[in-house]
């Protein structure tokens, strides 16, 4: 068609000249020009064009990169929920072991073909230092603003604070503590460095310093929690005080003294005014240190399976590890069998150098004092023991560990009977039959020497009272001996828990824990008997007392029975109660321990031990914020995304 409008236009009427003219067109560059288009049009619809071809290209390089990027983030996530160092000493291509980071990359790179283009590009692989520190900030920084963020919905939070050595580094560890809705939420923040000072100043520097470069520094702070040293809780020059001056959110902060310490303090304090209470824990040491030699906890060990006996260590006292001294009388007491024929049978070898440390040992729990103590001890830090892991639970509240505190307290009371006595007793005498341990008291009378009056003083009168008279009255004291279950009734047992009863007390008083009380009343629906809560955040959180009150009335009839923390939060409605919805949170929100700080410690002893002691301190904090909330979800696109925000020689 398009030849033979050419011809027509042109004008020719003879065939012969027609196709003259057709071979020529047919070899002329218009026509060529014309064909090749033609074809490559043709091409481009069945195939695609080199635009849309090369556009394609680019995109599955991007994927490609994108890809690998996540793999690396991963890869970083992984290491730093584990607490596994990323580098090792030397990675270049010679080396056996190029760190923790890179050779996850070669494990990757042997399963992964896509993976292994990119990082074989060993010039464009992205897996140097920096790199690596960039992706961990990152990541971090999601995390810590994952937090945040629900502190800034919320409206409000408690603060924890507590400082502990690594290395040559003084590190002050910072928790908070937020209602997610009607969930408690206790989350770590970070480490900051106080190495320089620990004064109550520069503590409080650094804390409102790091409070603002993390954006909290408008959110009202209504609780802290500290442990019991004056420089953090003073009431007049420590930060519980300070930080009420220096940053107005915290002005109506209440200080919470972190009852899990106060517990500690409770059996210290009954270990230091007891000395034969002393005596056993520092015999229940000695049997630590000695069975920590490895040959003697292997046949330790062995015993224990020869003897169908759970396989159980004995474990280090501390005066800051709270559980260390139950779960010692627990285990010699599971374990004294065991324990007592090995050191029989190492002393009847006589081929330790230590044997005489392992006499010194049976001579001291083969005696019923060590035997007496030993139950009368674990039967009452048993109880304690209940209080202890209570206070260190995230999820405690002051209302519940105020009604604990006085269980714990009316059960000792309960205890101090001759009926639980007589109980008690009985499983002495058992366990003292069955490890063949003589039942006896210790010397009742007075001295064993008969002291002689001077023979100087026979012709004289005598105004005071000799040493002589002094025979006579103890010659009438020994007459009453008392039998074995009634001195240890008196002399062991009455002074233990009397004392652990007035420390209690004295620790936990109705003034100590008041705020703890109310709390207890705002959950159980009570107005009058919260009313020094209410009224102690009411201004600072625009709550109406009248319409809080009528909000409890409502909500109090509506639950059937007893109000508890669980029922009002299945009735609780923001909308419908905001007065005491938001109450509520104030409640739950306001701190009962530290515990999550002393946690933060033992994570502090994995990430920064003594091969990377030399990490840098943001670094280090970074890490431990990966390490302790891993179960926070880390989003690896929005990461990525923020990661390709910078120019990159990657296309991402």
């Amino acid at each position: 068609m398009y030849l033979f409008l050419l011809l027509k236009l042109s004008g020719t009427r003879d065939a012969k000249t027609g196709k003259t003219k057709l071979k020529l067109h047919e070899i002329s560059d218009h026509h060529l020009t014309a064909n090749l288009r033609w074809s490559a049009y043709k091409n481009s619809v069945k195939n695609g064009d080199v635009i849309s071809k090369m556009s394609t290209a680019l995109q599955k390089e991007i994927q490609t990169n994108r890809m690998y990027i996540k793999c690396l983030i991963d890869i970083v996530l992984y290491l730093g929920r584990q607490g596994i160092a990323f580098r090792g000493h030397r990675e270049d291509e010679t080396s056996v072991n190029k760190g923790n980071f890179k050779e996850m990359c070669e494990f990757l790179s042997k399963h992964n073909p896509e993976f292994c283009n990119v990082y074989k590009n060993t010039l464009l692989n992205h897996t140097s230092w920096s790199i690596q520190n960039e992706l961990i900030e990152t990541c971090a920084e999601n995390v810590k603003s994952t937090i945040i963020q629900e502190i800034i919905d919320c409206g409000m939070f408690s603060i924890s604070c507590d400082e502990a050595r690594s290395h040559k580094q003084e590190q002050l560890s910072i928790c908070v503590r937020y209602p997610h809705g009607m969930d408690i939420c206790e989350r770590f923040l970070g480490f900051v460095d106080v190495s320089e000072k620990q004064t109550a100043v520069a503590l409080i520097l650094k804390l409102v310093e790091f409070l603002n470069a993390s954006k909290l520094d408008k959110i009202p702070i209504i609780g802290q929690s500290y442990d019991g040293a004056n420089v953090m809780s003073g009431h007049i020059g420590g930060v519980q005080a300070k930080l009420k001056i220096v940053h107005p959110p915290a002005k109506c902060a209440v200080y919470v003294h972190c009852m899990a310490h106060k517990i500690n303090l409770v059996v210290i304090d009954m270990c230091k005014h007891l000395k034969d209470a002393r005596n056993l824990f520092n015999a229940l040491e000695a049997l630590y240190v000695h069975f920590s030699h490895p040959t003697r906890n292997v046949k330790l060990t062995d015993l224990q399976l020869k003897l169908n006996m759970k396989k159980t260590t004995l474990s280090q006292l501390s005066d800051t590890r709270w559980i260390c001294r139950f779960k010692s009388c627990d285990a010699v007491i599971k374990n004294f069998n065991a324990i007592a024929q090995v050191l029989n049978d190492e002393i009847d070898d006589q081929q330790s150098k230590c044997v005489a440390q392992a006499i010194g040992i049976v001579s001291t729990i083969s005696n019923f004092k060590f035997v007496a103590y030993l139950f009368i001890l674990h039967d009452i830090l048993k109880v304690v023991n209940i209080l202890s892991i209570q206070l260190q639970s995230k999820s405690a509240t002051l209302g519940n560990s105020a009604n604990l505190i006085k269980g714990v307290i009316d059960t000792l009371e309960s205890y101090r009977s001759s009926i639980h006595y007589s109980e008690l007793w009985e499983k002495m005498v058992v366990f003292s039959k069955d490890n063949v341990i003589e039942i006896n008291v210790p010397f009742q009378g007075g001295s064993k020497r008969q002291r002689r009056e001077s023979t100087n003083l026979k012709n004289y009168v005598v105004m005071s009272s000799t040493s002589a008279e002094n025979n006579h009255q103890s010659d009438n004291t020994s007459t009453t001996t008392l039998e074995p279950k009634e001195y240890w009734k008196i002399h062991a047992f009455y002074p233990v828990i009397d004392t652990i009863i007035c420390q209690m007390k004295e620790r936990f008083s109705e003034e100590s824990i008041q705020i703890a009380t109310c709390v207890d009343n705002l959950l159980k629906l009570d107005f009058k008997g919260s009313s020094l809560l209410i009224n102690q955040y009411k201004n600072l959180f625009e709550v109406i007392p009248n319409d809080l009150q009528c909000e409890m009335t409502v909500l109090k009839n509506m639950i059937k029975g007893v109000p508890s923390y669980l029922t009002i939060k299945e009735k609780l409605s923001k909308d419908t109660f905001p007065n005491l919805f938001k109450m509520i949170q104030v409640a739950i929100t306001l701190p009962v321990s530290s515990a999550t700080c002393e946690r933060s410690f033992s994570a502090m002893r994995r990430i920064n031990n003594y091969l990377r002691s030399t990490m840098s301190q943001e670094r280090f904090s970074k890490l431990a914020i990966l390490n302790i909330e891993r179960d926070i979800i880390v989003d690896t696109e929005i990461i990525l995304n923020t990661f390709a925000n910078k120019n990159r020689k990657i296309r991402l």
